[in-house]
């Protein structure tokens, strides 16, 4: 499970020839196109399996997979809530200042005074700025990811540096 990452979540079946329609995690849909297979992993992930990719489509903002061995809707529906992921030598190359989100989840967030605020929690993405999600003992702070607010991402440290201008902490 280390080292699998995970590039979308079934959210329903497609159709009823066994399709899974899968909300992505990923800005690129075109990324599923390169892979020959996925690992669908169970929420509590007590369960995995490989499976080989037959078709891939686009509906609205989602992928649509169809993959071996899944044929029919009641197969399907046994898959909803399960995580589509592929193994990390997979990933594709981020281009500078974009990161993977399960790379920022659980870094620790400093403020100018270098006090901590908190660990990064989530990461909510929107159609716009993405938000973290940071939670201390107290409290929970929503804060965009934007060159205003998030002065270094440091990776090889665990740590996001931030400037909590106009009173973001606040809201």
């Amino acid at each position: 499970m280390k080292d699998l990452v995970k590039l979308g979540k079934i959210t329903k079946n497609q159709g009823n020839k066994g399709e899974l329609r899968v909300a992505p995690y990923t800005d690129d849909l075109r990324r599923f196109e390169l892979l020959e297979s996925v690992y669908l992993v169970k929420p509590d992930q007590s369960e995995q399996s490989k499976k080989i990719i037959e078709d891939i489509w686009y509906h609205k903002s989602f992928v649509i997979l169809k993959l071996q061995g899944i044929d029919d809707i009641g197969e399907a529906l046994k898959y909803r809530n399960y995580e589509v992921m592929i193994k990390q030598d997979e990933l594709l190359p981020l281009a500078e200042d974009e990161y993977y989100i399960d790379d920022l989840i659980g870094l620790e967030v400093i403020l100018p005074d270098e006090k901590v605020l908190g660990k990064v929690l989530n990461i909510l993405e929107t159609k716009g700025t993405d938000i973290l999600v940071v939670k201390n003992k107290n409290k929970e702070y929503m804060i965009p990811i934007s060159k205003e607010y998030i002065i270094e991402i440091d990776l090889e440290n665990n740590i996001i540096y931030i400037d909590p201008v106009n009173k973001i902490l606040d809201l």
